[in-house]
Formats: C-alpha cells, structure tokens, sequence
C-alpha cells in the first residue's frame, strides 16, 4: 500500500512526471468535497457570492497560476507550491485574507472586496515581480490566438444580437464569455507549448485525446464541455435563490481554467 501511495500520489508530485489514473481520481474526490465545505463555510459566514465577490477573489484565482510557474522557475522544491497542494496553499491565503477583509469592513466600513483584492493583488505582483520572461515568441503567439478567440465570440454576440437570438444573445453574457474566454486562453497555452516547444500534457484525459488528434484537441475539448457546462448551470439555477449555487459553480469553473492557463503562460513566458 505504502509503494503504491509513492508511487502514483507522492513520487509525480516531486519528479513532475504528470498526473495518473488514480491520482486524477483522487484528487477530483477531493475537489467535489473541499467545494462542498467551502460553499457551506461561505453560507456560515454570510458571505454573498456576486460580483463583487468575484472581482475580490480574482487576484487568488491568479496566484494559483503565478506561484505555480514562480515555482517552475525555482530550482528549489517548495511543496507547498506544487500542485496539487498548491490549491490548498491559496485557500488557506485567501480564507485569512478573505477574514481580514470582512474585519476592517466592520470597523471601517470599507468594501471588503476591495481589501481582499488589494491584498491578492500585491501577492500577484511580487510573484511577476520575480520572474525573468525571455520566450516572447511565445508569449505574442499565445496572447494573439487568445485576442482570435476574444474576437470570435464577440462577433458571434454580435450576430445573435442582429438576428435577435435571443436564446444565444443571453447565453452569451458578460460572464460566460468570460469564462469561456479563459478556457480558451488555457486551451491556446497548451496548445502552443506543445506544437511549438518541447512540453507534454501532465493530464490523464486531455494527454489521451491529444494522443489522437493532436494539440488542437484542447480546443476540441474545452468549448463544447464549458460550453455545455454553462448552459447547464443558467438552465438548472434561473431563480434569483440560486444565484450563489450557480455563481459559485461558475467560479469553479474559473479557477479550473484560470490557473492552469497562467501558469502554462508565465512558464512559457519564462523558458522553463
């Protein structure tokens, strides 16, 4: 038993050989679970999940990626920033963050989101602070097929709004196109490092389907299932009572994207 924790959790964790069956079971386990207590921790705090909540959390969404790739960059392992202890590294930074700013909103009166994207903020910008980009092939190749995509889901906005689809033109709000914006961003980072520089895919799933039909599959991938995923959620959850289910699950669904995305971007970026 204790070989095979080594081996298939503990081991890829160290030599950064990627992620397994079991692992990728497990940790998916764990994810349903920690969100599940996160949700009820919110609700216990009183804490609405709109807006403004999710402009105060974005800093954290971020900091995944950036201290994930500050990380890359270090020849010295810190355990605490690899994945995927990392997410638990940023939890615990944006609970007491998240704590702190709800205290000086008491005794002040200031947003709390505001603190809290203050403090995220700064974290954010000392880890690009400390980062060395070299690769701006890379980097210009990545943000231009991003802008691509930006561009296209605009235009096809555009055109439910001219034909007044209004089933699309819903859909297609300020915060799922945001959202699939990112998944776009996450599809075309690894896209890039993998067609034109010597990475390979750490995940079990999308390594098997880019096994068949290449890098592009990430594209192939992440806009039907987000896009799905989304439609799903503005279907199931239309009363205003449900707006925090569904927000939260959205914010999932941005941390699931944003994170991984930066991190390919940064790393990249950084030629490591």
């Amino acid at each position: 038993m204790l070989d095979f924790i080594q081996k298939y959790f503990i081991s890829p964790i160290y030599t950064g050989e990627g992620y397994n069956v079991y692992n990728t079971i497990a940790y998916a386990i764990i994810l349903i679970i920690a969100s599940y207590g996160v949700y009820k921790l919110l609700k216990k705090l009183k804490i609405e999940i709109d807006r403004k909540f999710f402009l105060g959390i974005l800093p954290f969404v971020a900091m995944g990626g950036a201290l994930r790739s500050l990380q890359d960059a270090n020849t010295a392992v810190n355990p605490l920033f690899i994945t995927p202890i990392i997410y638990i590294t940023i939890f615990f930074i944006s609970l007491f963050s998240l704590l702190f700013a709800r205290l000086l909103e008491n005794h002040t009166k200031f947003a709390y989101y505001k603190s809290w994207f203050a403090i995220g903020l700064i974290v954010d910008l000392w880890a690009v602070a400390n980062m060395k980009f070299i690769n701006f092939f890379g980097i210009l190749l990545m943000l231009a097929i991003t802008v691509a995509w930006a561009a296209v889901l605009i235009i096809t906005k555009k055109i439910a709004e001219a034909k007044k689809n209004q089933k699309l033109e819903k859909f297609l709000s300020t915060e799922n196109m945001l959202l699939i914006g990112v998944h776009m961003f996450d599809a075309t980072t690894t896209f890039v490092s993998l067609t034109f520089f010597p990475y390979f895919e750490q995940h079990v799933v999308p390594s098997f389907f880019i096994g068949i039909f290449g890098p592009a599959a990430m594209f192939l991938l992440k806009l039907p299932i987000i896009s799905a995923a989304l439609y799903v959620l503005d279907d199931e959850f239309k009363d205003k009572k449900d707006s925090n289910k569904k927000n939260f699950f959205k914010i999932l669904i941005l941390i699931l994207g944003m994170g991984p995305g930066l991190r390919n971007f940064l790393r990249l970026g950084m030629g490591v």
